[in-house]
């Protein structure tokens, strides 16, 4: 993972004019243009002889052309991610100085060692100097800023390419593994059970089997659905499985309003919903209390589901954790952060917490 993460990092430093060797000699050849305006007017205006003019042009925008390289992780690390345009107006106006002078400045040093003719008047040309600049520099920050977004844009659609085959994985996954035939057939066989003894549970039961699959196959095919309804879902999972166990299940959930249009990545708390039941009912002698917890805290959302462990029922059973490392993987896609879960096992309470970063998806 973290050589894939070094792999993203290098892609992203890269600048687009060295990106592709086609690129660098457009970007080489485009200095032509400024250079030579530059030079027709140090000939024609200030009466510079043409081989002087033609090597402070030269001298002037072969620096130029490196600093321009740098100004590429400018725009794409600095402005660009900020959404404060006053700020980054600001920033662009102080950059702009700041290159300017440098520019000037690395420029002076080395015209001076070559000819004391172009020192000499080089003060004269200051205001001259920074008209070219000007255009010059808007240009290549606009440039930058169209390939920064051309790159967000790319980024992007990758992202939700990979989204899209977990998330069917994932499917996959829950139908061969987690939602398994022995989930089908414990829930079909407590219907089956009731049918006699009570018909109208027995058809509650099977209703909501039947919900819980549709909902299933229907949230495969999108990436983020409202956190209301992906509760909803995890609740019906339980409540089929409270059908099986009875009062073992202990439920105690209750969602703020104010957090049900949430967007959160779809098929997420039912994995987390059946590690609780597989861990904490099964083996269990005594009732299990499964609680959910929500807690906006600024720019996230922050939701935990605890479930007691019988301590007296010996030795749990030893998960193999997969299925945490695909929701931390799906969180990580979704969002582009990691850490954004975590788990705690206590002697008898079993938690994991995921955290739902608010209004930032692919």
């Amino acid at each position: 993972m973290e050589e894939g993460k070094l792999k993203d990092i290098k892609h992203l430093m890269r600048n687009p004019f060295i990106e592709k060797p086609i690129w660098t000699l457009l970007y080489l050849l485009w200095w032509i243009l400024p250079g030579s305006i530059h030079s027709f007017v140090l000939w024609k205006a200030f009466n510079l002889p043409l081989s002087l003019s033609i090597s402070d042009a030269l001298i002037s925008y072969l620096i130029f052309a490196i600093i321009g390289l740098s100004i590429w992780y400018m725009v794409r690390y600095a402005f660009f991610e900020s959404q404060d345009w006053k700020k980054t107006i600001q920033m662009n106006l102080l950059s702009m100085g700041i290159i300017f002078v440098i520019w000037i400045g690395a420029s002076y040093g080395i015209i001076t060692l070559i000819s004391l003719d172009l020192s000499a008047i080089f003060a004269s040309t200051i205001l001259w100097r920074f008209l070219l600049f000007l255009p010059v520099y808007l240009l290549l920050i606009f440039s930058y800023f169209l390939f920064s977004s051309l790159k967000k844009i790319n980024d992007q659609d990758l992202h939700a390419a990979k989204i899209e085959n977990l998330i069917r994985s994932a499917e996959l996954d829950m139908l061969k593994a987690q939602i398994n035939p022995h989930f089908l057939f414990n829930s079909l066989n407590s219907a089956s059970s009731l049918t006699t003894s009570n018909p109208e549970k027995a058809q509650e039961m099977i209703i909501n089997i039947s919900d819980f699959f549709r909902y299933t196959l229907i949230s495969s095919k999108n990436q983020f659905t409202k956190l209301e309804t992906e509760v909803e879902h995890a609740l019906l999972y339980l409540e089929i499985e409270k059908s099986r166990f009875g009062d073992k299940i202990q439920l105690n959930c209750s969602l703020p309003k104010d957090l049900n249009n949430v967007e959160i990545p779809s098929l997420i708390l039912q994995p987390l919903v059946e590690n609780a039941i597989k861990h904490g009912i099964y083996e269990s002698t005594k009732p299990i209390n499964i609680d959910f917890f929500f807690k906006n805290i600024g720019d996230k959302i922050k939701i935990t589901i605890e479930n007691e462990i019988d301590i007296d029922a010996g030795n749990s059973k030893k998960g193999t954790e997969t299925g945490l490392l695909n929701i931390s993987k799906r969180l990580e896609l979704a969002y582009q952060e990691s850490n954004l879960l975590s788990y705690q096992k206590k002697e008898n309470l079993f938690s994991v917490t995921i955290w739902i970063p608010i209004n930032k998806t692919i």
